[in-house]
């Protein structure tokens, strides 16, 4: 693509009771430190919790990426929280937006009791940034029971993916992610730590990825997927065919089998 800002821009992502209106809460001070929080009608003791990050390049976008996906999965009798996070600056990195979500994850939790769905174990599902955000922290943090990442940019520090910033000239983003200057003729200690790959934890995984994805290729998932395999994690990987970025998000008939494949994944790791 022309221009790296693209790279990850726009997450094309959501029956139970009817959803109610999403609650729009604050869990931090900054404008960008917010959830809408879906909570579907009936007994909400049992059931699975998702923490939903979008994607935007870790520099745009926000829970309108999400909105949508977000109250899909809540139809499936969900409890859903659409993260927004801050966004990457010369004082805000990788870190600072793992801190968020774990603020966010807090808040979920000390809210619980208010709703009455549980008050731990949950699930975070993530698209493009917002799927590297989800690995990152369901790795590091180790207190996820899944983990669902869609064209999620695993490996930033692969050669593939340092020749592709090289080439669009949009290592910004990236320096400001890894709060590092990035060496393209070397292997960057600063992009090894912020990539998935390199922190992979027993955290049950579910890949989807598009075979068509000129953005974040599919490479970065079928390595992290073979990853996953050779420690014997828990994981799965799905190639939607003929799919770019949006893993089919923009047609009806594979969103809906994005969202039944999120869903059953969530189920089946909710013990």
């Amino acid at each position: 693509m022309k221009n790296f800002l693209l790279f990850l821009l726009f997450s094309c992502f959501c029956s139970f009771s009817q959803t109610k209106n999403p609650q729009h809460l604050a869990y931090g001070k900054a404008p960008q430190q917010v959830l809408d929080l879906y909570v579907p009608s009936g007994n909400l003791n049992d059931l699975p919790v998702v923490i939903l990050l979008h994607g935007g390049a870790w520099s745009m976008g926000g829970l309108e990426y999400t909105s949508k996906h977000a109250k899909d999965i809540c139809d499936k009798g969900f409890v859903v929280a659409n993260v927004d996070y801050r966004y990457v600056s010369n004082k805000i990195s990788a870190r600072d937006l793992l801190a968020d979500i774990d603020a966010a994850i807090t808040y979920v939790s000390e809210a619980s009791g208010k709703y009455g769905y549980p008050k731990k174990g949950y699930h975070i599902v993530g698209i493009s940034a917002g799927a590297h955000l989800a690995l990152l922290y369901g790795y590091t943090k180790k207190n996820m029971r899944s983990i669902t990442a869609l064209c999620a940019p695993s490996r930033l520090n692969s050669p593939e993916a340092v020749a592709f910033m090289k080439k669009n000239g949009h290592l910004d983003i990236i320096e400001k992610l890894a709060a590092a200057k990035i060496d393209t003729t070397s292997d960057n200690a600063a992009l090894i730590k912020i990539s998935p790959f390199n922190v992979i934890s027993n955290i049950p995984t579910l890949l989807i990825h598009g075979d068509a994805d000129n953005l974040v290729n599919v490479s970065q998932s079928q390595d992290l997927y073979n990853e996953l395999k050779s420690k014997g994690i828990d994981s799965k990987l799905l190639i939607r065919e003929g799919k770019g970025h949006d893993v089919g998000m923009n047609t009806p008939d594979t969103e809906v089998q994005n969202i039944k494949d999120i869903t059953e994944w969530i189920l089946l790791h909710n013990k």
